[in-house]
């Protein structure tokens, strides 16, 4: 069984053994006291005494598995809470178990209306405690499998990293995030140099032990609210909601120290593994697809030893297939703008260097024509010499 199916599975079964926790709302002190007294033996309960305190809770503890709420209370009512939370753009928060608690003065209608805004079930008052346990246990059961099969399925099995589908899945609430909050968000993609000659020097078993401590230097390296994962062979990606250009060039610089800093060694002889990487930073207010971010991002890849420095370009908005770039990080202290035309031309002498003549040809006529209007900035006698020195000697 592979380890990250393994480490899911244990971890659920060790969850058995410890107690779900419960979030009960309601603003009866009575209530909340009743249902501490029936469940407390089993469960580990929290209480909140309206729907803006349970919210508040729900949102800073993430290990909570069945809600039950009330719908009558003040400030946040029961309704306004399931709205909360069915719409939060957290899929934990979205998918937990909500259990209407209702009495003698909530009609048909009140029940119909708190399944349109996302009750998953309903217990009436008065309820005994058999009857109560029965509904908790088997909803914080069912919570439970359900994120165990959503590890497992949005989880890099070597790394135990988000996959590519989850990462790009988690890339876009990032960006939505940022555009809602007006902050910035930049993307960074790593990935090991040579590494298909690493595979063939060290065998599988040592290429995966790389690819796994690079997993774990990735995520050790970005914050809580950051995400990291595998999205191919030897590739990496980080997304960093509210960091700057500048501030994630510096993390990918230390990611870049930490990797170098490896010891390994094959019959002796030293093995050097280092990783490249490429970044693109989402202006302020701009809503940016994901898979074009990405695109983009994966396009800066440049063998690191073949760089003196890491780039994060800013977000080319509203280009599908390829980077056309406003502007680049090119050392710690100075922000380098390069136009379209420049940029273009680079990459197309890219394609000459690796030898993708066909690929350089394709690029030839839109990299000329965001050359065009640099031409008109040219004297006569410098367009002149410029023709001549392209024809080269007769």
């Amino acid at each position: 069984m592979t380890d990250v199916v393994t480490d899911a599975l244990v971890a659920s079964e060790d969850s058995e053994t410890n107690k779900a926790r419960i979030l009960m709302v309601d603003d009866s002190k009575v209530m909340r006291k009743s249902v501490l007294k029936m469940l407390g033996a089993d469960f580990d309960i929290l209480v909140a005494e309206d729907g803006a305190q349970g919210w508040e809770i729900i949102q800073q503890d993430n290990s909570i598995q069945v809600v039950f709420t009330d719908l009558n209370m003040p400030r946040v009512n029961g309704y306004e809470l399931l709205k909360l939370v069915r719409t939060s753009p957290d899929d934990g928060i979205r998918n937990l178990p909500m259990i209407v608690v209702t009495g003698a003065e909530n009609d048909d209608q009140a029940k119909e209306l708190a399944l349109e805004q996302g009750a998953t079930d309903f217990i009436t008052k008065p309820f005994n405690s058999t009857d109560l346990k029965a509904r908790a246990m088997a909803h914080a059961n069912h919570n439970r499998a359900t994120k165990t099969l959503q590890k497992i399925s949005t989880r890099d099995v070597l790394t135990g990293l988000l996959n590519r589908r989850a990462f790009v899945e988690r890339l876009s609430q990032d960006a939505s995030f940022v555009v809602r909050h007006q902050e910035d968000l930049t993307l960074l993609v790593v990935e090991v140099d040579s590494f298909n000659e690493l595979f063939l020097k060290i065998g599988r078993q040592g290429a995966d032990s790389v690819l796994k401590q690079v997993g774990k230097v990735l995520e050790k390296t970005v914050r809580q609210e950051d995400a990291v994962g595998r999205i191919g062979l030897a590739r990496f990606a980080m997304s960093l909601p509210t960091a700057s250009a500048d501030g994630a060039r510096k993390l990918a610089e230390r990611v870049v120290r930490t990797v170098e800093s490896f010891k390994a060694r094959l019959r002796g002889e030293a093995i050097l593994i280092s990783v490249s990487v490429g970044g693109r930073a989402v202006p302020v207010g701009v809503r940016a697809d994901s898979d074009v971010l990405l695109k983009q991002a994966e396009s800066e890849l440049v063998p690191q030893r073949a760089r003196s420095q890491i780039q994060v370009d800013r977000y080319a908005q509203g280009l599908e297939d390829g980077p056309s770039f406003a502007g680049n990080i090119s050392s710690p202290d100075r922000v380098g703008v390069r136009t379209d035309a420049l940029v273009s031309i680079d990459l197309l002498l890219d394609q000459v260097r690796e030898g993708r003549v066909d690929a350089a040809r394709a690029m030839l006529t839109p990299a000329l024509q965001r050359l065009a209007p640099l031409w008109v900035l040219l004297t006569k006698e410098e367009r002149s010499r410029l023709v001549a020195d392209i024809e080269g000697p007769a």
